[in-house]
């Protein structure tokens, strides 16, 4: 997996105002500049969002990849076959694991060069991640406008 052809997804639990069409044209429009992975967390309902448009998405893409990244090796993966990989990063073990969510998300963004986001509000875990993207210079194609 190689950063420049990554993109990962930063957003909020609850995601009512995201349409499901929106989402998959971006992930389409980065699919055809050469994207070919896609990582998530697999925390939240954006998160879940993602990864079953991603998956989807495969019947026409069958050369991309749909990653989840754990923060720790008890995380309730859920619906494990939509997904190709599921990658532990090195070292997370040392993490408590309120600490490994944080991190996690900051991987995320470290191993991507594209962000699909859906951010309402400047609070939470999603906040921090998208500000921490923008900090990083990371392309961001916000879903809120």
């Amino acid at each position: 997996m190689k950063r420049d052809t990554t993109a990962t997804f930063i957003g909020h639990n609850e995601c009512y105002g995201v349409s499901k069409t929106d989402l998959q044209n971006e992930i389409k429009k980065l699919i055809e500049i050469g994207v070919t992975d896609f990582i998530s967390g697999g925390q939240g309902g954006f998160d879940r969002l993602s990864a079953r448009c991603v998956y989807e998405l495969k019947n026409k893409y069958p050369s991309i990849q749909n990653h989840l990244v754990i923060p720790y090796l008890s995380f309730n993966v859920g619906d494990k076959s939509i997904y190709d990989s599921i990658i532990y990063p090195e070292g997370f073990e040392k993490y408590h694991f309120k600490a490994a969510i944080p991190k996690r998300n900051q991987y995320l963004v470290q191993n991507a060069a594209y962000a699909i986001c859906y951010v309402t509000h400047s609070w939470g875990g999603a906040a921090k991640t998208y500000e921490y993207a923008k900090k990083k210079r990371i392309i961001i194609i916000d879903l809120c406008g």
